[in-house]
């Protein structure tokens, strides 16, 4: 791409000299083109502009409008229910709620009552009497308000309210309805010149009521265009505007220096005035045919022209030969996968688009990866992986159908999209695919998860069919075998259980509703003794304990964890500075601490100030990080063990023997405590030697190196016993203590008991 750049770069540079020549010709052309022309048309060029901006705004006005009646008549269509109903019965004026929204397409329905009181479809009731739209609801009249925050997700949101009435006309409440903001992408438009994004709405005092975001001209939410404007009389002119009744009135206005033709035109039955604001060059530069004849004004300079154009053409020709063959080979690098060479997502959206516009064939889209795909680059190296990716790619396209197509968005992760007339047909394609992959590849057993999503919504976004494929391919992560699985709706209702968790977790720290369970660590031996606790974090909202599975997942995706691992930190700083003012000694306590902090510059100094700030000693407390955490990153995880080391914690590695590089990173790693995980424990007698083989190799290579051991899932007695034997240091587990609350241990471990 390079040499051919550099070529066409030097073929510009060739005809540079023969291009001059022919503008010293265009500029003669031009002035007398400017003399004798252009002031007889000026006038023509400057009506037509008028009337097609006028034209467009006339036709979008009455369907923006149409658009915002036929919302306000859906909700007039439904309020009559509200008469049949027992409204002193909450769960039946919700249920109503929540059908109206279904028929309508609203996000929310409200019905509010005349003290103010809005029952939601939501699920829950507010008092929304301070809010304009429900005065005036309330009042008799129907209104529609925009950009606006719900009150009860406090998401931007345009308002439609209409009153309800019973049998005799009186107001007996209003009924509400909410939808994200109105998009003139909503409505179709009668562009100018190809441009949508120059319609606006207006209020009486010139700020924006709607706008495309993606407009150029600097207009936005919160913009007022009287104070924009140049020049304060034709500002004073487009107020005047704004607060009358007028129709399709054209203005010339100046921003900013820039000319623009601007019309104005008011809605029938709202203050709001709808205006499209054009610069005053795109729409003459759509009037060029316009000018078309002036070809005669240049007849006499033809001859003179005609050899150099003859030239000019030439090289012209050779310079788009080499500018179309560069185009094509950056097309191929766009739209070509370089390890697969199949197609890239650009492609594939593409495709996606088009092939949707088919609705009379149902369409799937499929998500597929490999579970552990790093253990697979760890085995073969880089190359060797990428070569797996190319043999997955490979095999897609034998298995899939003629009119399916599919693309690598990164890694190992595939999206397909296929076409289906039974569900069993996407069945046997997934085991088609699975089948090939695990014949193609099997130097190493895979696991292969693959997530369908049949698409119900002939208008999904290819990223929202991705994303819900993506979440039938999570449910098999820990199934530790290939299989699919497809989408439904409980998996939304799974999001929509995080986006309430994400909702009230700020609050919920604030008001110290994270509470510390202590879970007791034992001795192995004679003294079966306490020793210390692993400190486990617990929620309590709303007078019930919200399971970590429910919330640290999520907390870990979003980064709230970095948070609750601080918070965790403190308080059990707070303990071990009250242990010491008891008298006691404290016995350790480990936090854990999630991989997230692993890159964090600071991590471990803000650990150590927390300990500062409460007069504690470091060495009562024991950094916890997951082995996987080594697998991610090994060299910058042994960059924080150091400087944990260096601060004077213990610190000790979770999980172990999980990952794929255990043993190997011992004898890099400075680590005091390694924590066997549960899996190695059997009940299985076939299974029991193998794994007492496991633990001993493991306890003894630990002890070589002078790194204590304690081993987690301790529920019999035998384990416990086997353990001993083995030379194991310490245990925890259900059969020693359950976690427990702080009041708990204290009394287990140093005696307190609770006042």
């Amino acid at each position: 791409m390079e040499r051919k750049a550099l070529q066409i770069r030097n073929n510009l540079k060739n005809t540079e000299y023969l291009f001059i020549g022919l503008i010293v010709l265009v500029v003669i052309a031009i002035i007398i083109m400017m003399s004798v022309y252009i002031p007889a048309v000026s006038g023509v060029l400057s009506e037509h502009a008028d009337n097609e901006v006028r034209t467009a705004l006339t036709a979008n006005s009455l369907n923006i409008q149409a658009y915002f009646n036929g919302k306000t008549e859906s909700l007039k269509g439904f309020a009559n229910r509200f008469m049949a109903i027992d409204l002193s019965n909450k769960e039946a004026v919700q249920k109503a709620c929540i059908d109206v929204a279904g028929a309508t397409g609203f996000r929310h329905i409200g019905f509010t009552e005349p003290n103010g009181i809005t029952i939601s479809s939501y699920g829950e009731s507010e008092n929304t009497s301070h809010r304009a739209f429900i005065k005036e609801g309330l009042a008799g009249r129907t209104t529609h308000y925009a950009n606006v925050n719900c009150d009860f997700d406090d998401a931007l949101s345009d308002m439609y309210t209409v009153p309800v009435r019973n049998p005799k006309g009186e107001i007996i409440g209003t009924l509400t309805g909410d939808c994200t903001p109105f998009a003139f992408s909503e409505v179709d438009l009668m562009e100018v010149d190809g441009d949508y994004t120059c319609f606006y709405i207006f209020d009486q005092n010139g700020d924006v009521v709607y706008c495309d975001p993606n407009n150029d001209e600097g207009i936005s939410l919160g913009s007022n265009i009287v104070s924009m404007i140049d020049d304060r009389t034709v500002a004073n002119d487009v107020s005047y505007f704004l607060n009358s009744t007028i129709d399709d009135t054209v203005k010339r206005i100046k921003i900013g220096g820039k000319q623009y033709i601007t019309a104005f035109s008011s809605f029938t039955d709202s203050d709001w005035t709808i205006a499209a604001i054009v610069p005053e060059s795109t729409v003459y530069a759509g009037l060029a045919p316009i000018i078309s004849f002036t070809v005669v004004l240049i007849l006499l300079m033809t001859i003179l022209l005609l050899g150099a154009i003859i030239l000019v053409t030439i090289k012209i020709s050779e310079i788009k030969n080499d500018i179309e063959s560069a185009i094509i080979d950056g097309m191929k690098v766009f739209y070509t996968d370089s390890i697969t060479g199949h197609d890239t997502p650009a492609r594939f959206r593409e495709n996606y688009a088009v092939a949707m516009k088919d609705t009379a064939t149902k369409h799937a889209m499929i998500s597929l990866d490999v579970d552990g795909f790093k253990a697979i680059n760890d085995l073969f190296g880089y190359d060797g992986g990428n070569e797996v990716i190319k043999k997955m790619s490979d095999s897609i396209k034998r298995n899939i159908g003629k009119n399916d197509f599919f693309t690598r968005k990164s890694g190992d992760l595939f999206y397909i999209f296929a076409d289906f007339s039974d569900k069993n047909e996407l069945i046997a394609l997934a085991d088609r695919i699975i089948s090939d992959l695990e014949y193609q590849v099997n130097e190493v057993k895979l696991e292969i998860s693959v997530g369908i999503y049949v698409i119900d919504d002939p208008h999904i976004k290819s990223r929202v069919a991705a994303d819900r494929s993506d979440m039938a391919r999570e449910t098999l992560k820990n199934d530790k075998q290939s299989g699919y699985a497809f989408f439904d709706a409980s998996m939304l209702e799974k999001l929509r259980r995080q986006k309430r968790i994400e909702d009230i977790m700020e609050d919920s720290l604030a008001l110290r509703e994270f509470i510390v369970y202590l879970q007791p660590k034992y001795a192995l031996g004679d003294s079966n003794e306490v020793v210390g606790a692993e400190a486990l974090v617990r929620w309590r909202h709303d007078g019930r304990l919200i399971p970590p599975g429910d919330f640290i997942p999520v907390f870990e995706k979003n980064g709230f964890v970095r948070k609750i691992d601080y918070y965790m930190f403190e308080e059990v700083c707070k303990l071990q500075k009250k242990y010491l003012s008891m008298g006691y000694k404290p016995k350790v306590i480990s936090v854990n601490m999630s991989r997230v902090h692993i890159n964090q510059p600071g991590f471990v100094s803000d650990l150590a100030g927390i300990c500062d700030k409460y007069g504690i000693e470091t060495k009562y407390l024991e950094i916890e990080i997951t082995e996987s955490a080594a697998y991610e990153n090994p060299v910058k995880l042994y960059e924080i063990f150091r400087e944990i080391k260096s601060y004077g914690f213990h610190v000790s590695i979770d999980d172990f023997g999980t990952g794929y590089s255990s043993l190997n990173m011992l004898k890099d790693l400075p680590v005091d405590v390694l924590k066997i995980d549960r899996s190695f424990l059997t009940e299985n007698a076939d299974e029991h030697e193998n794994a007492s083989l496991i633990i001993g190799c493991v306890v003894s290579l630990a002890a070589s190196l002078r790194i204590h051991t304690i081993c987690e899932g301790i529920e019999t007695k035998e384990q416990a016993i086997l353990l001993t034997k083995l030379g194991c240091n310490m245990a925890q587990g259900f059969f020693f203590a359950r976690p427990m609350p702080v009041a708990d241990y204290e009394e287990l471990a140093y005696g307190i008991k609770a006042s």
